[in-house]
């Protein structure tokens, strides 16, 4: 592993060891620092984080249930590597439960919810870097998804949810339209939403889908080499 990689890694804090440790490396994967198909050893990680293996490897698991690193009995611990099947199994899960959100939320939406939703396209419109703007684009559709009131939905999404980031990230990287697109998508959403048009909200949703995942198809072989 290389050293400029650990030495990059942000040091981890002592509330809940796990978790932390489980934060740090979660960023160092969304940033790239880890490259797809990298081994990640427990004992430089916990030496580099200054804590003991446990809590690595208690981070490991937690990784590989949000399906960021996956686990070989030969090759140890390594970061994710996206197939185009990955991506497709990825993207036609989200969009039914995103369309679910939508139509729930116009139908359940709180004033709270809406409101953080208009803050959050403020927010994204002054986004500065790939790291912000999926950090944002994330938790607009969260917002939404939780605005739906519905639990067993929001479980869903939650499962993909890092997935769903390490997406937007690589994308953003990539993508010189990416910033004015989401936001462009989010305005237009949240507009339908407010007026309760229902049928606009879907075409919106299920545009801004097809649009992104084309993208990530299209130029599936350069995202991954960038990652």
């Amino acid at each position: 592993m290389p050293e400029h990689t650990l030495l990059a890694l942000r040091p981890a804090t002592r509330q809940t060891l796990g978790e932390n440790v489980a934060d740090s490396l979660r960023e160092a994967i969304f940033r790239g620092l880890f490259k797809p198909g990298q081994r990640l050893a427990e004992a430089p990680l916990a030496s580099t984080l200054k804590v003991s293996r446990a809590p690595v490897r208690m981070a490991l698991t937690s990784l590989e249930q949000e399906g960021l690193v996956s686990r070989t009995t030969n090759r140890g611990t390594t970061v994710i590597s996206l197939s185009l099947k990955d991506v497709e199994e990825i993207c036609s899960l989200r969009l039914p439960l995103e369309l679910l959100a939508v139509r729930r939320a116009i139908e359940k939406g709180s004033g709270k919810h809406l409101a953080r939703l208009e803050a959050n396209v403020r927010e994204t419109e002054q986004a500065r870097s790939p790291e912000q703007l999926a950090t944002l684009d994330l938790e607009f559709h969260e917002t939404l998804v939780r605005a739906a009131d519905h639990s067993r939905l929001l479980n869903t999404w939650m499962g993909l949810r890092s997935q769903i980031r390490l997406l937007m990230m690589r994308r953003n990287l990539s993508d010189a339209e990416s910033h004015r697109a989401t936001v462009r998508c989010h305005r237009e959403l949240l507009e339908a939403i407010q007026k309760r048009d229902l049928a606009r909200a879907v075409e919106v949703v299920e545009m801004h889908h097809q649009r992104q995942y084309a993208w990530l198809i299209e130029g599936f072989d350069e995202v991954e080499a960038a990652g």
